[in-house]
């Protein structure tokens, strides 16, 4: 009971440093960016570039106007670049926090957290991009409300899925190079640049059962006007309980053990 006590500990206590993360996350990445004229609207340049690509040869292949498929295409690209991004970089984090993680005694939590901000930050600054380029192609429709639920409930499943990956990957480096691996399977698997309704029969079940697939739909449906399905929500609530009873178990008995995996 005591490690279980000390996993929901460094939990909280990650919240509670949360004026220190939250502005480390924004120095890190002014600094990142610094001396850069854009800033990190470069980041929106790789958003932009794929979405038209694609839509351009997806058109192509589909005899439609780029016009059709656009929105749909760079809503999944801009959420896919948080999902994706957050998986690549859980992968390091301790690894990459090392200096730190050996000269402060602080919860596992905050460096999983301090992550999350950064890429947020990157988050926002495509979002204004996305609703830039849609409002000047006339493209798209307004966010429903939908989206203050999903957005949050994303972050919360990727937060904690950041963590599952993250102890692991740092005991054993190659699963750093087999989460890129996937991220990349992935990007094809969940329906980011092609419609749900594509896929019929057998392959339906790629989209059921592929939890990507339902968190990407909690943000993007609001993003293009239309409210996800319950189907969505079950799984978006459903994966953060598990996650989060993971979570626990995982820092019970690994919290101590990481420090010296790095």
């Amino acid at each position: 009971m005591d490690a279980v006590e000390g996993a929901v500990r460094d939990i909280i206590d990650g919240f509670r440093l949360t004026p220190l993360w939250s502005r480390l996350g924004w120095e890190q990445t002014v600094a990142r960016f610094r001396r850069t004229i854009l800033g990190p609207f470069w980041l929106t340049a790789n958003l932009l570039a794929i979405s038209f690509a694609l839509a351009f040869v997806f058109g192509g292949l589909m005899g439609t106007d780029y016009r059709s498929n656009f929105a749909m295409i760079i809503s999944g690209i801009l959420v896919w670049n948080l999902v994706g991004g957050v998986l690549i970089e859980a992968s390091g984090v301790f690894i990459a926090s090392a200096g730190l993680m050996h000269t402060m005694k602080l919860p596992l939590t905050f460096h999983v957290l301090l992550m999350m901000h950064r890429a947020f930050i990157n988050f926002l600054a495509q979002l204004v991009a996305f609703w830039v380029v849609l409002a000047l192609l006339r493209l798209g429709a307004p966010p429903t409300w939908h989206v203050l639920i999903g957005l949050p409930l994303l972050l919360a499943n990727m937060t904690l899925m950041s963590v599952i990956v993250a102890i692991p990957s740092t005991r054993f480096r190659d699963i750093n190079q087999t989460v890129q691996f996937l991220v990349q399977v992935l990007f094809f698997l969940t329906p980011i640049f092609w419609s749900p309704t594509q896929m019929g029969g057998k392959r339906a079940l790629i989209i059921q059962f592929n939890p990507f697939a339902h968190l990407l739909e909690l943000v993007r449906g609001p993003l293009l006007g239309r409210a996800p399905l319950a189907l969505n929500w079950e799984w978006g609530f459903g994966l953060l309980v598990a996650q989060l009873v993971i979570v626990i178990v995982m820092l019970a008995m690994f919290r101590k053990r990481v420090v010296f995996w790095i």
